[in-house]
């Protein structure tokens, strides 16, 4: 028996134009694991006909989900977040500069569907292929001195038998804390980390006699937007316990800013800004937990107030087609 190791592994997917058919994949995810699953649901139908044991496991129902942990690089990191933020990409031709396009990516509307995906995970012994994949939550956690790390969680339609597409490897390095920032409402912090996070709240359609085995599409819910951040503590986070924490009063922007270190063109970096308006502070935390330095954390959610929306992405790279 030959024993694999996860070395060599391959995470890939590609865009459905049709929810639940599959499709090649176009990029690959610089993932560092998953548990992306199968579940079935057999049933005994209850007859008396054998008192030892049950006379059958029908096959009534199947769905996938799970998670894949991933390190952020530019070669994908647009098509990520159109997956998990669903809207229009707005595109921006050469800015900042000739040569580099700035992707503006929202929410998708409260009636509009999230596209589809299919997933690929190539585990060495098999390939499977999930088609009709939708991202429910995605997080980015980006603390000082690592690489911005972070996982999205996923309902799909189906299992099959797949095949893993021949994607060449990218020389572009991945985004790290380095160069980061972070503002609130136009000043800037210092911060130690940050973990940004979209719930889209995906709900099981049940399933139909025309569905078969599988549930329909799912739908998203109300989604929410939440930015946690540490930071050593200081006054600026009295001004935020007192003005934001313990009052209705909101910070108009959050800006949160990560840059890779590779380069677009000349100087302009690859770079992903995130931007959570009408934020709520939900919780300030600055309590002695030792002689050390004393770190705080502020946790806020974004809203939707009016016209302005809760949040959006831009993404700085060289792909001049929408994702």
């Amino acid at each position: 028996m030959a024993i694999q190791v996860g070395s060599g592994s391959q995470c890939q997917i590609g865009k459905e134009s049709v929810y639940g058919t599959p499709v090649s994949a176009t990029k690959a995810i610089n993932f560092t694991s998953e548990s992306v699953k199968l579940t079935v649901d057999k049933r005994d139908e209850g007859n008396l006909i054998s008192s030892v044991s049950p006379t059958a496991r029908d096959l009534m129902a199947a769905k996938v989900d799970g998670s894949v942990s991933f390190i952020l690089r530019p070669d994908f990191a647009g098509f990520l977040f159109k997956a998990a933020f669903g809207g229009t990409d707005v595109i921006t031709a050469s800015n900042p500069v000739v040569g580099s396009t700035k992707h503006t990516i929202a929410l998708a509307a409260a009636n509009a569907s999230l596209p589809s995906y299919t997933l690929i995970m190539d585990r060495k012994v098999s390939v499977k292929k999930y088609s009709g994949m939708k991202i429910d939550t995605l997080q980015l956690d980006a603390k000082a001195g690592d690489y911005v790390k972070g996982s999205f969680t996923i309902k799909a339609k189906d299992e099959s038998t797949g095949t893993a597409a021949s994607i060449a490897a990218t020389s572009l390095m991945s985004y790290k804390c380095v160069g980061g920032t972070l503002t609130l409402a136009g000043t800037p912090y210092d911060i130690n980390g940050a973990t940004f996070k979209i719930n889209n709240k995906l709900q099981d359609v049940p399933q139909t006699y025309t569905s078969g085995l599988y549930n329909p599409e799912p739908i998203h819910g109300m989604r929410e937007i939440t930015l946690d951040f540490d930071i050593p503590y200081d006054t600026n986070i009295d001004t935020i316990r007192d003005t934001n924490l313990t009052t209705e009063t909101k910070i108009a922007t959050a800006v949160l800013t990560l840059i890779s270190p590779s380069m677009i063109t000349g100087t302009t970096p690859y770079k992903v800004v995130l931007t959570l308006n009408n934020v709520a502070i939900t919780d300030v935390t600055s309590n002695v937990s030792g002689s050390g330095i004393i770190t705080a954390k502020v946790s806020g959610i974004a809203l939707a107030i009016g016209a302005t929306a809760p949040a959006t992405v831009d993404v700085y790279d060289d792909q001049s087609t929408a994702y």
